[in-house]
């Protein structure tokens, strides 16, 4: 394996293991005192409130049984994170607003912070040869093990590791041409869809700009470490195997597919 290369890929899952979404998040609320002394303050556990913020940041807006269920797991009983939940409001650390029903974000990260998070938060292909997978616990990056199969199935069962180390030696490359010339589109923002709020609509529009801004960026990176990558691949508990990416992916939308190219190109006749 070329050194030079190895320690792109090693310098591309640091990145990544630094700002997975959720604890990066954390890391970057946790990092101000005057937001831990007022929780101190405030009498509010530091770990319900940190999560709460984190939860406002990510979300924006959100209702009642939405920020119940993401902050259950710091109390026994539902009602005493709904108590929490307006001890929080009364500390102003978030907003609600009567009319909507939703509460409403105050404190956001950066925006330097935000971009690295969007960039790096989801695996970037591997600008080296993946591990070869020997079991089902092992991943195919170089830092980090998970499990191969996907979401919480894992098992120790036969799976075809062979099939899996196959899909993950073949080479790719992004085609420039259309990756920047081809204008990204996510079908029905045009306008809002029958029954949907503008506010809901606004905030569509306003996902595609970010992941089409980050999908651009992640491109960008391929590019300059040689355009040159692998994908891996995780089977789920039926079998099905999906490749493993976000802003680049070869089974996404019709802009994603069409700007990813076998590196080792034919032409068919």
């Amino acid at each position: 394996m070329n050194e030079a290369k190895k320690e792109h890929q090693l310098e591309l899952e640091r990145l990544f293991s630094k700002n997975q979404l959720m604890p990066r998040m954390r890391a970057e609320f946790e990092a101000e005192p005057e937001i831990l002394e007022h929780l101190k303050a405030k009498e509010i556990p530091q770990a319900f409130g940190i999560d709460l913020l984190v939860q406002m940041a990510l979300h924006k807006r959100c209702d009642l049984q939405t920020l119940v269920g993401t902050l259950r797991h710091h109390c026994d009983k539902a009602q005493e994170v709904a108590d929490l939940i307006l001890k929080c409001v009364e500390a102003d650390l978030c907003d609600y607003n009567d009319a909507l029903r939703q509460f409403i974000v105050i404190f956001e990260i950066d925006a330097k912070t935000q971009e690295e998070i969007d960039r790096f938060q989801y695996p970037l292909p591997m600008v080296v040869e993946p591990r070869e997978l020997k079991h089902n616990a092992q991943g195919a990056y170089l830092l980090n093990n998970c499990s191969v199969i996907l979401r919480d199935n894992h098992h120790e069962d036969d799976v075809c590791l062979d099939h899996l180390n196959r899909m993950n030696q073949v080479k790719f490359k992004i085609n420039f041409n259309t990756a920047h010339l081809i204008k990204n589109e996510w079908r029905n923002l045009d306008k809002p869809k029958e029954g949907e709020e503008r506010g809901e609509f606004e905030r569509r529009k306003r996902a595609f700009e970010k992941f089409d801004k980050t999908a651009h960026a992640v491109i960008d990176v391929l590019i300059r470490e040689g355009n040159e990558f692998y994908f891996t691949h995780r089977p789920d508990k039926r079998g099905r195997t999906y490749c493993q990416g976000h802003h680049a992916n070869y089974q996404g939308t019709p802009w994603n597919k069409a700007v990813i190219e076998f590196a080792a190109g034919e032409v068919t006749k």
